[in-house]
């Protein structure tokens, strides 16, 4: 493992870009309905960057894995699209691309690892009247679970709901590059797409394994860094509480047994750290 700057960081023959579509703040009760405020406390010295006074700061992270000549960008944030839990969207993906020198059209697969707003705001060009494809020249992938449940009547119909896969789904799968997996799928070399369901019925994660070296892309089995240690909060946005706590506590224990890096949308940016050990209790800790 190599880091090779802020926000770029080398498994074996993978190399990562960490990207940003900005960060919001918001209560944490929003998430954590059952959690008091005084219960995240003990966390305001060791995330400062995640807390804004009480509130959590929330990263919208996307990441850009290159392996030989292929590109996967994991993930497309909440887009410019009014506000996100009571917040202005930043929406800054696109301009995050151009810091980095990326061009859009680099892009060969987008890999959603599931289909809630804030994974999927930029597949089109919202900032362009037309909206076109953001990434003209990229097969956009999601687990067949997703696309079954998030366009349901039932769901479709639902103004909240239903919105973002409306607005930001549906018109990629009317231009026909929207594919469907449904299990384990190699992505490029060394990235492997698997199922992780309990947050959406279709929920995926990453494996980059190259050389000896090991990283997990979590998607939103992690909401916080403080749900490495938390792990059997509920978490009010996950489909089925019981199998994301699970999923979440399989995952920390696979990336732990395999020094693995954990990498997650919604963790410190760039995004990623390892599990560590203090008094007997696990610890995301940003790298």
């Amino acid at each position: 493992m190599t880091i090779n700057k802020n926000n770029t960081l080398q498994i074996g023959d993978v190399h990562i870009t960490g990207l940003t579509d900005g960060s919001i703040s918001f209560d944490p009760r929003v998430l954590f309905p059952e959690q008091p405020l005084e219960v995240w406390e003990p966390y305001y010295d060791r995330f400062p960057e995640y807390f804004a006074g009480q509130f959590f700061q929330n990263n919208l992270g996307s990441f850009v894995f290159t392996s030989g000549d292929q590109r996967v960008l994991a993930d497309t944030g909440f887009g410019p699209h009014g506000d996100m839990l009571g917040h202005p969207a930043p929406g800054e993906l696109i301009t995050d691309f151009e810091r980095n020198g990326i061009g859009l059209e680099s892009i060969d697969t987008v890999f959603l690892t599931h289909l809630h707003g804030d994974h999927v705001g930029w597949n089109l060009r919202e900032d362009l009247p037309d909206r076109p494809l953001s990434f003209p020249n990229a097969r956009y992938k999601v687990h067949e679970a997703d696309w079954n449940h998030f366009t349901t009547d039932e769901l479709l119909a639902d103004a909240n709901r239903g919105e973002a896969t409306l607005r930001s789904v549906m018109p990629v799968e009317e231009q026909g590059v929207l594919y469907l997996m449904d299990g384990e799928t190699e992505l490029a070399p060394g990235i492997i797409a698997f199922p992780t369901p309990g947050h959406t019925p279709g929920h995926m994660s990453l494996l980059i394994a190259s050389g000896n070296e090991r990283a997990l892309l979590v998607g939103d089995i992690l909401g916080s860094p403080m749900q490495a240690t938390e792990t059997d909060f509920h978490y009010s946005p996950d489909w089925d509480s019981p199998m994301g706590i699970q999923t979440r506590k399989d995952m920390l224990d696979t990336a732990e047994r395999d020094e693995a890096v954990v990498i997650g949308s919604h963790l410190s940016y760039p995004g990623w750290g390892m599990m560590v050990r203090w008094e007997g209790r696990r610890y995301w800790k940003a790298l």
